[in-house]
Protein backbone atom coordinates (compact mmCIF):
# COMPACT_ATOMS: atom_id res chain seq x y z
CA UNK A 1 0.00 0.00 0.00
CA UNK A 2 1.49 3.50 -1.25
CA UNK A 3 2.12 6.35 1.83
CA UNK A 4 0.05 9.00 1.47
CA UNK A 5 0.56 12.47 2.48
CA UNK A 6 -1.89 15.24 3.47
CA UNK A 7 -1.41 17.39 -0.17
CA UNK A 8 -2.03 13.91 -1.56
CA UNK A 9 -5.47 13.39 0.09
CA UNK A 10 -6.18 17.07 0.01
CA UNK A 11 -5.15 17.23 -3.62
CA UNK A 12 -8.68 13.62 -4.35
CA UNK A 13 -10.88 15.89 -2.18
CA UNK A 14 -13.48 17.83 -4.30
CA UNK A 15 -13.51 20.52 -1.82
CA UNK A 16 -13.06 24.07 -3.03
CA UNK A 17 -11.83 24.94 -0.17
CA UNK A 18 -8.91 23.07 -1.18
CA UNK A 19 -8.45 24.24 -4.19
CA UNK A 20 -8.19 27.79 -3.50
CA UNK A 21 -5.40 26.94 -1.36
CA UNK A 22 -3.51 24.64 -3.03
CA UNK A 23 -3.59 26.51 -6.01
CA UNK A 24 -2.11 29.64 -4.13
CA UNK A 25 0.50 27.17 -3.44
CA UNK A 26 1.39 26.07 -6.89
CA UNK A 27 -0.62 22.49 -7.10
CA UNK A 28 -3.66 23.71 -9.48
CA UNK A 29 -5.89 20.70 -9.97
CA UNK A 30 -8.04 20.82 -13.33
CA UNK A 31 -11.09 19.62 -11.92
CA UNK A 32 -11.13 21.44 -8.58
CA UNK A 33 -11.91 25.20 -9.23
CA UNK A 34 -12.24 27.47 -6.60
CA UNK A 35 -14.92 29.95 -5.97
CA UNK A 36 -14.90 33.66 -7.49
CA UNK A 37 -14.00 36.51 -5.00
CA UNK A 38 -17.02 38.23 -3.75
CA UNK A 39 -17.99 41.39 -5.43
CA UNK A 40 -16.73 44.59 -4.45
CA UNK A 41 -19.82 45.78 -5.01
CA UNK A 42 -20.66 45.55 -1.57
CA UNK A 43 -22.34 48.75 0.47
CA UNK A 44 -20.41 47.53 3.65
CA UNK A 45 -16.84 46.98 1.78
CA UNK A 46 -17.32 50.38 0.33
CA UNK A 47 -18.23 52.24 3.58
CA UNK A 48 -15.21 49.88 5.27
CA UNK A 49 -12.93 51.42 2.59
CA UNK A 50 -14.39 54.63 3.59
CA UNK A 51 -14.16 54.55 6.98
CA UNK A 52 -10.10 53.50 6.59
CA UNK A 53 -9.47 56.50 4.55
CA UNK A 54 -11.22 59.23 6.51
CA UNK A 55 -10.16 57.86 10.20
CA UNK A 56 -6.93 56.13 9.14
CA UNK A 57 -7.71 53.17 10.93
CA UNK A 58 -9.27 50.10 9.72
CA UNK A 59 -13.17 49.27 11.09
CA UNK A 60 -13.62 46.49 13.81
CA UNK A 61 -16.01 43.82 10.87
CA UNK A 62 -18.67 43.36 13.77
CA UNK A 63 -20.03 46.87 12.70
CA UNK A 64 -23.11 46.92 10.54
CA UNK A 65 -23.72 49.32 7.75
CA UNK A 66 -25.48 52.20 10.05
CA UNK A 67 -22.55 51.93 12.88
CA UNK A 68 -20.44 52.51 10.09
CA UNK A 69 -22.31 55.53 8.66
CA UNK A 70 -22.64 57.41 12.34
CA UNK A 71 -18.93 56.98 12.86
CA UNK A 72 -17.91 58.36 9.56
CA UNK A 73 -20.53 61.24 10.00
CA UNK A 74 -18.80 62.03 13.99
CA UNK A 75 -15.44 61.71 12.28
CA UNK A 76 -16.38 64.42 9.58
CA UNK A 77 -18.02 66.78 12.42
CA UNK A 78 -15.11 66.75 14.57
CA UNK A 79 -12.63 67.73 11.55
Amino acid sequence: MKSQSYMTRAMRARDPRYATILGKLGYARADAVSAPASSSDDPLTYLRKQYQDIIGKRPFHGWDAETLEAKIAEAKAAS
